[in-house]
């Protein structure tokens, strides 16, 4: 925990902080709850443009991960703090690279109010797989999870799953994995959880009998963690294959040793690996692609759970998705694929891209870094043009390390900003500024936004709602119900 020097002087100890966080989701809240633990005397602004605090909690995580969910509740303790202050459905700027101001309020606003600025919202955009497409069914995993989970800008997207039967997801995250996990597993262990009706009432309907799952590199580069992947054996409906010759292919020389516990190899933790490897061992092997359609083509209640290797899509057509075969090179965690001269075509009714999430720009006057598309940073602080820490500034969770790990990967990445921000704050290089909170409300008079009085209120009336229909939450899907609040 930071603790003021002791030559700090007294006056300066005293002038108030006023801190602004853009994102209310796990970061942002993560990093206002340490800040109040950390620092005297502050003031702590949160925005965000949806109308409800958590972010990837409440429109991310899949419904049946209700435990997980949980976290929220210690996060949201903050509000406990008089001088915390939440600004909801408030767009902090648009794109001024494409000359449009910002919608509610600026960052040159931001910067002019609060003595420090941390950025926390996220990666709230889809990697794009640019290939001809040219099916009817094509949804990205962000739509999907979106969709689910209630987001008023995606609950109402017409989707149709009755006349489903092969689902084709390209990409083997966690995220990948929640989407089969949700869209396939019997609709009991739905019930109870925030799902949306209206997405409920769709997956009732299905007809899914496969859900193919490809990844272009092999089975040990999967990026879905041991623990998805032991969600995914459990769920009693699910029968779950491996392609035996993708399989072997995958498994060579570089491969096999970042599987071998070994400690660590090559500085990365090969622990994890094996026993992914080890829990796959255990699903059922396809010896050829005969069997293979033969189990794709049967008229069982259950739902295969298919994982297919070394495969980058080159197309989607009117049948589904074309495949580009891959063969690994590479030394050990450094492994890449180069294409080989095999093509193949997965007969898809329905294509997923779920192949990552990135963030966005939203002030061309802050460095971006174009290749990992965060902001370009040092350790959670902001660099200038001529590399110099821009002090005052800073980034937290995704925004500050691209999408990588769950959600306590995300706390952890924001520890390092915090520190920062108290290190730059003991050397007395953050000018204090007294709570803005008034000139706040004023520019927003006109914007209809929602603070922590109004989240109590949504939380109260969606548990409500939830327990007149036996839910954990019925979440609010509609823009025009949250303006009732």
């Amino acid at each position: 925990m930071y603790k003021f020097s002791n030559f700090i002087s007294r006056q300066y100890y005293d002038k108030p902080l006023s801190i602004a966080i853009v994102g209310a989701g796990p970061a942002g809240l993560y990093t206002a709850k340490h800040l109040y633990k950390d620092v005297h005397n502050i003031n702590v602004h949160i925005y965000d443009k949806d109308e409800c605090p958590t972010g990837l909690i409440r429109y991310g995580m899949a419904p049946d991960h209700q435990r997980i969910k949980k976290v929220a509740d210690d996060l949201l303790k903050i509000q406990e703090f008089d001088s915390c202050k939440f600004f909801g459905g408030v767009e902090i700027v648009i794109l001024l690279i494409n000359n449009l101001k910002g919608q509610d309020i600026t960052i040159e606003n931001l910067k002019d109010y609060y003595s420090a600025i941390f950025f926390a919202y996220g990666a709230q955009k889809e990697k794009n797989i640019n290939i001809p497409q040219n099916h009817k069914n094509i949804y990205s995993s962000m739509q999907l999870v979106n969709w689910y989970n209630s987001h008023p800008n995606y609950y109402d997207m017409k989707i149709d799953l009755s006349n489903v039967r092969n689902i084709c997801i390209i990409g083997n995250g966690n995220v990948a994995i929640d989407i089969a996990r949700t869209l396939g597993q019997d609709i009991q262990n739905l019930l109870n959880t925030d799902i949306s009706d209206q997405a409920l009432e769709i997956i009732k309907k299905r007809s899914i009998k496969n859900i193919i799952i490809v990844g272009r590199r092999g089975l040990v580069q999967s990026q879905f963690t041991l623990k998805e992947l032991r969600e995914l054996g459990k769920i009693q409906n699910f029968k779950i294959y491996l392609y035996k010759p993708e399989l072997i292919a995958s498994l060579n020389d570089s491969s096999v040793l970042e599987s071998k516990d070994q400690g660590k190899y090559y500085g990365n933790d090969t622990r994890a690996n094996r026993r992914k490897l080890e829990f796959m061992s255990e699903f059922n092997i396809v010896e050829d692609q005969q069997t293979l359609q033969r189990i794709m083509d049967s008229s069982t209640d259950d739902i295969n759970i298919i994982f297919r290797y070394l495969l980058s899509p080159i197309e989607f057509n009117q049948e589904g998705v074309l495949f580009q075969g891959n063969d690994l090179i590479g030394e050990p965690f450094k492994q890449t694929v180069i294409p080989n001269d095999q093509i193949q075509l997965i007969k898809s009714d329905m294509i997923v891209t779920s192949i990552g999430y990135q963030s966005e720009m939203i002030d061309s006057n802050l460095i971006w870094d174009t290749q990992q598309q965060i902001l370009k940073n040092s350790d959670g602080c902001l660099v200038k043009n001529d590399e110099q820490i821009d002090i005052g500034l800073y980034s937290c969770g995704w925004l500050k390390t691209g999408p990588k790990g769950v959600i306590d990967q995300t706390f952890l990445s924001s520890i390092g900003s915090i520190i920062n921000f108290t290190n730059h704050l003991e050397f007395q290089q953050i000018t204090p500024k007294p709570d803005p909170f008034i000139q706040i409300k004023r520019d927003l008079n006109n914007i209809k936004h929602y603070d922590w009085n109004s989240w109590s209120q949504i939380n109260a009336y969606e548990l409500q709602k939830g327990k007149e229909k036996n839910k954990i939450r019925d979440k609010i899907c509609d823009k025009n119900v949250f303006k009732q609040f």
